[in-house]
């Protein structure tokens, strides 16, 4: 039980470190978009992560004071109806932010090509990993730019996109029909006619 307890409180510990990280993450995004101060931003971060990253004032305010620290953001004192803090995000948090989505999605590969080698008895996986990093690295570039991308590169990249989802959606759907017959196959072993 006491075990049972530790690896509890060791999974809490590690998903409130997640929190935090995509929290910081989260904050150097919506800062892309613009200056803000912490109130309109912790309603941002709600709305554009569809409330899986709720932060609170208790948890937005040191991780903003923490980046500035570390100069990824810059923050000034302004007078609106009242005295706020407004932060903008600096060419440094910027660097950073593209690195961190760099990797973020190097890492989501390593995993996803890992998990479809496990699955590979089950259905072998043929033909070009779905997703590109240069894909990726076209994101990042029109989140970055935001206003300053061309039509054209924002056009050329959606249809990139969605030729990549396809291929998702069809690997997954050969999977299903896979896993299907595999079921089918198991359940007669169970039960021979």
């Amino acid at each position: 039980m006491l075990c049972l307890n530790m690896e509890k409180e060791s999974t809490e510990i590690m998903k409130e470190q997640l929190k935090k990280g995509y929290l910081k993450l989260a904050i150097l995004y919506t800062l892309l978009r613009g200056p803000l101060h912490g109130y309109e931003m912790i309603k941002r971060i709600k709305e554009s992560t569809f409330n899986l990253l709720t932060p609170t004032a208790g948890s937005l305010y040191p991780a903003l004071k923490e980046l500035e620290s570390d100069g990824f953001i810059t923050g000034r004192w302004v007078q609106q109806r009242r005295r706020v803090k407004v932060y903008m995000i600096t060419e440094k948090g910027k660097e950073a932010f593209k690195e961190v989505i760099d990797k973020h999605f190097r890492l989501a590969s390593a995993i996803r090509g890992w998990l479809l080698t496990r699955l590979a008895p089950i259905h072998p996986i043929e033909g070009e990993e779905p997703t590109a990093p240069a894909l990726m690295q076209q994101a990042v570039k029109i989140i970055l730019l935001g206003d300053n991308v061309r039509v054209e590169e924002r056009i050329e990249f959606l249809k990139e996109f969605r030729r990549v989802l396809q291929r998702i959606n069809e690997t997954i759907n050969r999977l299903i029909v896979s896993i299907d017959k595999r079921i089918m196959d198991l359940e007669a072993e169970i039960n021979p006619k």
